[in-house]
């Protein structure tokens, strides 16, 4: 499984990229060269798609991870609940 870590330096990465590509557009447009201007930011936005998915899927795995927790949070609570009935039982 991909940490959520990974996933949103993979997210990251392609965010600077749109965002170069973006500027070489610019750059392109603003030399006469429409059609390489409009591959450059088509390009990008879908390294933008790419990114939000990635992110999208990092919270996720956050997610789960939290919920993971709580439920092993849970389970020590009630291995502690039933030690300390042991106990009492033991000392009665």
């Amino acid at each position: 499984m991909v940490r959520s870590g990974e996933q949103v330096e993979g997210a990251v990465a392609l965010e600077l990229e749109a965002s170069e590509q973006v500027d070489a557009a610019q750059s392109e447009q603003s030399r006469g060269a429409p059609s390489i201007s409009l591959d450059l930011l088509m390009d990008a936005l879908e390294k933008e798609r790419v990114s939000l998915d990635l992110l999208e899927q990092g919270v996720e795995t956050l997610r789960q991870s939290l919920e993971q927790r709580r439920k092993s949070l849970e389970q020590q609570k009630e291995i502690i609940s039933s030690l300390a009935d042991c106990l009492s039982k033991e000392r009665s």
